[in-house]
């Protein structure tokens, strides 16, 4: 992949150590340094964050930016223009500016912080993937730039769940453990503990409407999806009357056999004892039981496999044109097929087609279910919207061998294949691993799933707050003790980012290896995010309530956080911050529509088939000269039919 690169981690943020790691992984050398000066020649890539160095560190790094001759990443919280610029923002801070802290907790409780970095590790996610797009240009057209990462823009692009709403002018709330458009979805009581249950299809409604077999569950209440979302008080309690009868593990395995997401929730400390991080991570499990968990700890467990496609075949040393334009995206050329729905993969290739991949996204004769999540318009949600500007959309039946043959073509002149399939699924459909490698040889294959291919749950499907409750997560993020998933979807956003990270790096590796299979285990992902933070505790703060909302207090200040109750947030961060103490409001989601650094600086405007306007999100790394840009959201996905010649309708 990345062998032979030269990167120099030269920072103080979480982002910058975590960034290294991940290009480590794939196969850059690696030196983390907090001196000055520092040997710049002997580095391709430099990883910076000026925000929280000296002054005379700011002073060196403008000038390595200035000569042109390095990749510089800065990673920082809001970048350098803006309101907010040049303040050392902490990851709490950033979750509460942009309402990310809003959307995690109860209806009924105070915001909480995610327990973990979320902002740092999606910033260190992204920086990788934009320092390897930049090293690609850099390979095949000598260009070399400088990219900006910001906190600010991970945290508000990991709103995609909440901002439909505020884009349809209303009140953004949190929701627990329940989803705000899909139900039954929630943690429910067991005999000894909880369970995760989701759900999202009609016909995994059915199922689990059948196993628990309450009577009371074929009320009109719950016909459809809308009134189950309307009724969910109802409905959850009527469905914790048959989940109270049952064990966590009884409960998560009946699940399974019915095709519906469950899963328990597991400790940080219980990790090394699930049966799934035990089997994909012996080594680090039992490092765990015989020493626990420190700073290091969460470099034992990798967020992405690479393999040869087909064991035995040698890389394959293929000769890229370089593009004759010097802005087009870093992917220029390249051809994405993607096959997914929901978040992990639909994520993937919005990415890839920013960076200027051609993507081509299959849904099904139906189209993908998140089309039909609203609000949205024409037809189509800003969900859906958010995740898949910028792709040419294709309807296939791949239970029909037209519509396979079809697809066969599609890959045969492919660079990348990217989908969040159950494992296996995509096999019975004629498509394994030693298929794959027979119709393009050079094709790079990434599979995302729950659990990954070598699983102890090879059946269990998984939605991201399973993931989250069986990844350690929601044990690092409680509302007054109790266990709470992050509002945002946090599992599939960073495993999908960590695919996006593999992809590109082997896309830029100097030889481009035949057939690779990258595999992403989103437990794997989650483990890696808990143990980091496990290891690497973050500053103590608490969300104190004003008469407003609430502010975010940094420290242990227990006298001052109780006078804020009767002033507003405003009046209150006044005063904390004229006492000595880091405060910041904690901003609500729909209020985010007008923060002036959202609007200039992550949300933006495309345009679909039709010429209608919708909201979508730019990508929060910046790349100087090649840089990576969203224009348009898909319309209906084409029909293909096949007959005597290809053609579509």
């Amino acid at each position: 992949m990345l062998d032979g690169v030269r990167i120099l981690a030269w920072g103080e943020r979480s982002a910058v150590k975590l960034s290294a790691t991940l290009l480590e992984r794939a196969g850059a050398r690696v030196e983390v340094t907090d001196a000055d000066p520092i040997d710049a020649l002997s580095h391709d890539v430099i990883v910076v964050s000026s925000d929280v160095s000296s002054a005379t560190r700011r002073g060196m790094i403008a000038e390595l930016k200035s000569a042109g001759k390095y990749i510089v990443c800065d990673i920082t919280a809001t970048g350098p223009q803006g309101a907010r610029a040049g303040t050392q923002w902490t990851d709490a801070q950033i979750q509460a500016m942009t309402g990310l802290m809003d959307t995690t907790g109860f209806a009924h409780g105070q915001p909480v912080r995610i327990g973990v970095p979320f902002t740092e590790i999606s910033a260190a996610m992204y920086a990788a993937a934009a320092v390897a797009s930049a090293l690609r240009v850099a390979t095949l057209r000598g260009i070399r730039q400088n990219i900006d990462v910001t906190l600010f823009g991970c945290a508000a692009s990991a709103l995609t769940t909440f901002l439909p709403a505020a884009f349809a002018r209303e009140t953004v709330g949190r929701v627990g453990n329940r989803h705000p458009a899909c139900a039954p979805w929630n943690a429910f009581r067991t005999r000894d503990g909880w369970v995760l249950i989701c759900t999202s299809t009609e016909e995994q409604w059915r199922k689990i409407k059948h196993a628990a077999g309450v009577p009371q569950l074929d009320d009109a209440r719950f016909a459809t999806l809308a009134d189950r979302v309307r009724n969910v008080g109802a409905l959850d309690a009527l469905i914790e009357t048959w989940t109270s009868t049952l064990t966590t593990d009884a409960c998560s395995r009946l699940c399974e056999r019915i095709g519906v997401a469950a899963g328990p929730i597991v400790s940080v400390a219980d990790l090394p004892g699930e049966p799934n991080f035990r089997m994909r991570h012996a080594h680090a499990a039992e490092q765990m039981d015989a020493h626990g968990v420190d700073g290091e700890t969460y470099r034992d467990v990798p967020v992405f496999h690479t393999s040869k496609l087909i064991a035995g075949v040698e890389t394959i040393q293929t000769i890229e044109r370089a593009t004759a334009e010097d802005d087009a995206g870093p992917l220029a050329g390249v051809k994405v097929i993607e096959i997914g729905q929901y978040t992990t993969a639909p994520l993937v290739g919005k990415h890839l087609a920013a960076l200027g991949a051609e993507v081509v996204k299959i849904e099904p004769p139906e189209g993908e279910v998140a089309r039909a999540w609203m609000p949205g318009q024409n037809g189509t949600s800003y969900f859906f919207a958010l995740n898949n500007t910028d792709k040419q959309t294709i309807s296939l039946d791949l239970k029909q061998e037209a519509d396979r043959t079809y697809l066969r073509k599609l890959l045969a002149t492919a660079d990348v294949l990217v989908e969040n399939l159950r494992p296996g699924a995509l096999a019975k459909l004629g498509f394994d691993r030693a298929a794959l490698g027979g119709i393009n040889p050079k094709l790079i294959y990434c599979s995302i799933s729950g659990f990954g291919i070598e699983s102890a749950y090879p059946t269990r499907p998984a939605f991201d707050t399973v993931i989250q409750a069986m990844g350690g997560l929601m044990d690092l993020t409680r509302s007054e003790g109790v266990p709470v998933k992050f509002g945002a979807s946090g599992a599939d956003i960073l495993g999908g980012q960590a695919a996006l990270f593999a992809i590109v790096a082997t896309l830029a590796g100097r030889a481009h290896n035949a057939g690779t299979f990258v595999e992403v285990s989103m437990q794997d992902v989650a483990a890696w995010c808990a143990l980091f933070a496990t290891g690497n505790p973050q500053p103590p703060g608490a969300a104190v309530p004003c008469s407003d909302g609430y502010v975010w207090v940094e420290g242990d200040h227990a006298v001052m956080r109780a006078k804020c109750g009767a002033m507003t947030r405003q009046r209150a961060v006044a005063s904390l911050v004229a006492s000595g103490l880091r405060a910041v409001p904690v901003a609500r989601v729909h209020e985010l529509i007008e923060d002036g650094d959202f609007l200039v600086d992550v949300l933006s405007v495309a345009r679909d088939t039709r010429g209608a306007f919708w909201p979508v999100l730019k990508v929060p790394y910046r790349l100087s000269r090649t840089p990576a840009r969203v224009r348009a959201v898909p319309g209906a996905p084409e029909c293909v039919m096949l007959t005597d010649e290809v053609h579509t309708a």
